[in-house]
């Protein structure tokens, strides 16, 4: 399989895990060693499984209608871009969001970047 059938797996992969707010199927996407990090800082704010099972774990569980819409997609090389519109995490509120992947040659996401409409 070449790295742009690896991306575009990965990305929709972990997309239906976020929608079926599956923790374990979630963290399967991802690297050990995965790094999350805000486009606008560059500030890491996840790092490793452990820190992304807290983070999305509790939101999973806090946010009972979390549901993430793909808008685009773009598939280039051994990275994926996704624009998404988020609801579920506040009452009545769409989140315009960008999610940026990066996949290794075993198909999993090792570095994602990510930024929000404010």
């Amino acid at each position: 399989m070449n790295k742009f059938s690896l991306a575009e797996q990965a990305a929709s992969l972990q997309l239906a895990a976020y929608n079926a707010r599956d923790i374990e199927s979630f963290l399967q996407c991802y690297s050990d060693d995965i790094e999350l990090l805000d486009l606008k800082t560059g500030e890491i704010f996840c790092s490793g499984h452990t820190e992304m099972r807290a983070i999305y774990g509790a939101m999973f569980n806090r946010c009972k209608d979390l549901h993430c819409t793909l808008v685009k997609r773009i598939i280039c090389g051994d990275i994926a871009i996704d624009e998404e519109h988020v609801i579920g995490q506040a009452p009545g509120r769409i989140t315009h969001a960008t999610a940026i992947y990066q996949v290794n040659d075993a198909g999993l996401i090792v570095k994602a970047w990510f930024v929000r409409e404010e």
